[in-house]
């Protein structure tokens, strides 16, 4: 076996082991949906570009240049090269993906099989003339070193097949449908909390009904198809549908397959404005799910989300609001927060009751939830006492404000994808808690222009609260920082550190006769 066979047998383990890290990143990022892994690779440019595979590949051109006694010598430093890089990529692999892998599935096997045409092209080029050896070698590392454009070209090419097989999809779900004339659809959209919403909505509903929701994530139109061909039964009764959306017409193209009875809309804010470009186009891409409702249809909405309010409603469904700060239909009162959970009465003011409602979910926007969830269940019809025995059996999501014991310090986990309103509520749950309170974060990194901003607010909200803070990156974390200081925090209590592992360590190192709590308040973004 020859240098050059040893070479590509190198080269093409490397393919193997970056390709699949950047096949994670691009299935996490929705396979570039409205950008959004462009967006990833520019936040991660040291990762994409600054790789170690890029001197092995001016290895491999200077090789190839003086094809010499010397390519040998300029070649097998190439190697160690490509070695490192993959060391390297595993710990980060390791690092990022430790509770996650990547889901195989058939539209991604697809990719991968097209994906791999390019890198087997340079090694058939080589076997059928070993004339072109450094050619063959050079043009393999060409296409290692961009492996995550690539990736995004093997994505074009596969476009046309992917219509033709959505569309064939598309069709079996509409008849599927179609065949299901006993079911109702509740369909959940707004900024963030459709997945909890959803959650708390499946758990009371299935009470006095066979429920299915749409899985984790799968909130697309495509993730509706798969929904339906894939775990929709015929026995169901109530499908929950969480709506995503990215631009205006995509909730009204999923409720045209959905066909939704129900609406909820949990809060519109500004945090969508990347995609839509104004906050009119949010507001209004928001309300496709309402005004694609007919007579027969019921909205619950949030009385106290000002751009809800303000909406002009053309459907005549019936329009249900709720309200934790002003009259609405349905209002929670006498809010009692702490480390067990949370209690609050409910006042119905149509039926005129008025009832006591405990949960083991944490934080305010817990409460809206589950009041919107009271709301849809009570207009269908259900016995309240059948809803607050559901509710006793609700449990936060993974990551959701997820209360765990680790020994040396009690982790309040809220690390899933973060935004302003969400790391508000998790920091006034942490100050209901005994003991230290410590804040380790990332910073939100997922907020566009306005992330500066946001992560200033943030810094100042921590400095209220916190009795020591962990920094993640120095770099992007910088306006939490910045919050933090102005705002008269003592800068001998941050800590910056590169990685999740090192503040567990600091964690434990941090002595103390009380009981340390921790919110871990992150952007889930960030792990790719």
């Amino acid at each position: 076996m020859n240098y050059i066979a040893i070479s590509f047998l190198i080269l093409l383990l490397f393919d193997v082991i970056k390709g699949e890290y950047a096949l994670s990143c691009f299935q996490r990022n929705l396979y570039n949906e409205n950008r959004k892994y462009f967006q990833w690779i520019f936040r991660n440019k040291k990762i994409v570009f600054l790789s170690l595979d890029l001197f092995a590949l001016l290895c491999l051109f200077l090789a190839a240049f003086l094809n010499n006694n010397y390519s040998v010598i300029i070649i097998i430093l190439a190697w160690l090269f490509y070695i490192l890089e993959i060391c390297r990529i595993l710990s980060l692999k390791k690092m990022r993906f430790s509770k996650k892998s990547l889901v195989l599935s058939k539209r991604l096997k697809r990719l991968i099989v097209t994906f791999s045409l390019f890198y087997l092209f340079p090694l058939i080029l080589y076997l059928f003339n070993y004339e072109y050896a450094y050619l063959s070698l050079l043009l393999e590392g060409i296409f290692a070193y961009f492996i995550y454009f690539i990736l995004w070209i093997a994505k074009v090419i596969n476009i046309p097949l992917e219509v033709m097989i959505g569309h064939y999809h598309f069709q079996m779900a509409v008849q599927k449908i179609d065949q299901m004339k006993q079911l109702e659809v509740v369909g959940i959209t707004g900024t963030y909390g459709k997945t909890s919403t959803s959650q708390i909505v499946n758990v009371v509903l299935s009470e006095v009904a066979f429920c299915q929701s749409t899985p984790k994530n799968l909130n697309t139109l495509h993730g509706l198809i798969t929904t339906i061909n894939n775990y929709l039964s015929k026995k169901e009764q109530f499908f929950i549908v969480e709506i995503g959306s990215y631009r205006l017409g995509e909730v009204s193209s999923i409720c045209q397959l959905a066909r939704p009875k129900y609406a909820m809309i949990t809060n519109i804010e500004t945090i969508d404005l990347g995609s839509f470009g104004s906050m009119e186009n949010a507001i209004q891409a928001k309300f496709e799910l309402v005004e694609s409702l007919d007579q027969e249809g019921i909205a619950i909405l949030n009385r106290d989300d000002h751009r809800q309010v303000e909406y002009r409603i053309q459907s005549n469904c019936k329009k249900i609001w709720i309200s934790l700060e002003t009259d609405a239909d349905y209002m929670a009162k006498d809010i009692k927060y702490s480390k067990d959970g949370t209690r609050f009465t409910i006042y119905a003011k149509r039926q005129k009751i008025h009832d006591s409602i405990e949960t083991r979910l944490l934080g305010k926007h817990n409460v809206y939830h589950i009041l919107s969830v009271i709301a849809l269940a009570m207009e269908i019809g259900m016995n309240l006492e059948l809803i607050k025995r559901a509710i006793l059996k609700l449990r936060p999501l993974e990551n959701h404000l997820e209360l765990r014991n680790y020994g040396y310090m009690n982790q309040i986990n809220n690390t899933h994808r973060s935004n302003p309103q969400g790391a508000k509520n998790a920091l006034d749950v942490l100050s209901l808690m005994p003991g230290e309170k410590v804040v380790v974060t990332t910073g939100m990194q997922t907020l566009g222009e306005k992330g500066n901003e946001f992560n200033h607010i943030f810094g100042s909200q921590v400095a209220k609260v916190a009795d020591y803070v962990i920094l993640i990156g120095e770099k992007s974390t910088k306006s939490v920082f910045k919050g933090l200081i102005e705002s008269g925090f003592s800068q001998r209590k941050v800590y910056i550190v590169n990685h999740v592992k090192d503040a567990y360590t600091l964690l434990q190192e941090i002595k103390t006769k009380k009981e340390i709590y921790a919110l871990f308040e992150s952007d889930e973004d960030l792990e790719c």
